[in-house]
């Protein structure tokens, strides 16, 4: 009863406590029994600019100044 325990038997033990504390209690556990930090989310990707959209956007500005023009043309004759 004296002898001191075998690192083997400490490793085998820690093992084996990792793993029923993973299938049992859901608990992840690294060394020393910390938990682990929550991995970080990814970062959404930029939406991308649609150049369909960026052009429809400028024809429909042009299309209102070419009203404009023609409502101003019209007061002033």
């Amino acid at each position: 009863m004296d002898q001191e325990p075998s690192p083997d038997s400490a490793a085998a033990k820690r093992e084996r406590i990792k793993a029923i504390s993973r299938t049992v209690h859901s608990i992840p556990v690294e060394e020393g029994g910390q938990l682990r930090p929550p991995r970080p989310a990814p970062a959404p990707a930029p939406p991308a600019r649609s150049w369909a959209a960026i052009a429809a956007g400028g024809v429909g500005v042009l299309s209102l100044g070419f009203l404009a023009g023609l409502l101003a043309s019209r007061r002033g004759a």
